[in-house]
């Protein structure tokens, strides 16, 4: 393989994974502020792809026509998905969840699948099963040669593009009143109400908001690869939701480094050889084993120390748990069951002997598929595989760093 194979891999992944973010912001915003999983929004993102095409469709856009008509044509398109596609996702908000919004989570979680089927079988009924195709001449064309490999200009548009909306939608969080409104309304609803804050209002304008920058997505997910079907928006939703829990949910640049790192998952999974891979795994192995024998015990001494009745004085029994701790660590998962049902340990001890146990079964893990690798190094995954990368991707983060990459445990209000 060489180094041009690489780049154009890595070019790859990061423009798909701009993608997967912009859809994934809208998960993540939704999330912060209701602490709710909105699966209807996969199909939001192909709503807006298909009226963005339609639109570019019924204009008739054509090679013909003059580069300044063409630009002005499809921005109408994206302002036109995204009017409609806002006005959707406000109406989903408005109608599906907020009556249920003071009921148990479970009723707005089936609210939400069933608007996802309800907004699925809508795009048949209107568009039809065969799938929509964007025209030609939307699609910008030509390459630019970076190390040997041919980059699309439309690939440099979507990166661009998509910096320049996350970095609008950062400035427009934190520096804005009505992004204020979001912070607060996500910290503590309640809290934000006595303050004077229009909570429906703030939590509405979080859907326009993730649903306009869904339209986006879809959009040039169509221009990308030339068509989109009726259920796209499933996998793609899928993906997001991935992006969204290895970054941290409810993290908003936690979303867009987990987007990234998922699309060069994907790329890379099904584009190395498997002992190139097995590098990567090397270099997580690396980090997990700090993790596991330098930063980790050195957190739960500080704990530990700090925990002390009696601050400026260290007795014997302080000084074992010190001892209890890294020993935790230091033998992994074996040490860690063995303090955690052992009798008798304070909950210091049995918290810290939980995290060693998902460490030590991390840093196996990773062993174990590098020597798998190294022992199959000229196996390539086949394409067909790519999808699965994703779902074992959302597993291994589950199991093993529930709160993703930035993410951090929060404890629910009492």
């Amino acid at each position: 393989m060489g180094f041009e194979t690489f780049v154009g891999l890595t070019l790859s992944g990061l423009t798909v994974g701009m993608i997967y973010a912009l859809v994934a912001l809208g998960y993540t915003m939704v999330y912060g502020v209701l602490k709710l999983i909105n699966f209807a929004h996969g199909e939001i993102f192909t709503v807006g792809g298909y009226l963005g095409a339609t639109f570019l469709i019924w204009i008739g856009i054509e090679d013909g026509i003059p580069l300044p008509l063409k630009i002005l044509y499809v921005i109408l398109a994206f302002l036109f998905s995204m009017i409609l596609t806002a006005t959707l996702g406000w109406s989903v908000e408005r109608f599906a969840y907020r009556p249920l919004r003071k009921m148990t989570r479970i009723a707005p979680l089936l609210s939400a699948i069933g608007v996802s089927i309800f907004l699925q079988n809508l795009i048949l009924l209107v568009f039809g099963v065969d799938p929509i195709i964007m025209p030609v001449a939307a699609i910008p064309e030509g390459y630019i040669p970076v190390f040997g490999a041919n980059f699309r200009y439309l690939a440099v548009i979507i990166i661009v593009f998509s910096l320049i909306l996350m970095g609008g939608l950062t400035l427009f969080i934190k520096k804005t009143r009505l992004g204020k409104a979001m912070r607060a309304t996500s910290q503590d609803r309640e809290a934000a109400e006595m303050m004077g804050i229009n909570t429906n209002m703030t939590i509405s304008l979080t859907f326009i908001i993730g649903s306009a920058l869904a339209a986006i997505a879809g959009i040039l997910v169509a221009m990308y690869y030339g068509t989109l079907k009726f259920d796209t928006g499933f996998l793609y939703g899928i993906k997001a939701f991935t992006a969204a829990v290895l970054g941290g949910i409810g993290n908003i640049p936690g979303a867009v480094i987990g987007a990234l790192v998922l699309g060069l998952a994907e790329n890379y999974g099904v584009g190395l050889k498997l002992g190139i891979l097995a590098y990567f795994f090397i270099l997580g192995l690396i980090v997990g084993l700090a993790y596991q024998f330098y930063f980790l015990p050195r957190e739960a001494r500080k704990k530990a120390l700090f925990n002390l009745a009696d601050r400026f004085s260290y007795d014997e029994g302080s000084l074992s748990k010190v001892k209890i701790l890294n020993y935790c660590y230091y033998g992994g998962w074996i040490s860690g069951f063995y303090f955690l049902f052992k009798e008798r340990r304070d909950s210091l001890v049995r918290i810290h002997a939980r995290q060693a146990i998902r460490v030590g079964f991390a840093n196996t893990f990773l062993f174990l598929v590098t020597l798998i690798f190294f022992l199959n190094s000229n196996y390539k995954i086949s394409s067909e595989w790519q999808n699965g990368i994703t779902f074992l991707v959302l597993m291994l983060v589950l199991i093993f760093k529930p709160a993703g990459i930035l993410g951090e445990h929060i404890p629910e209000k009492v």
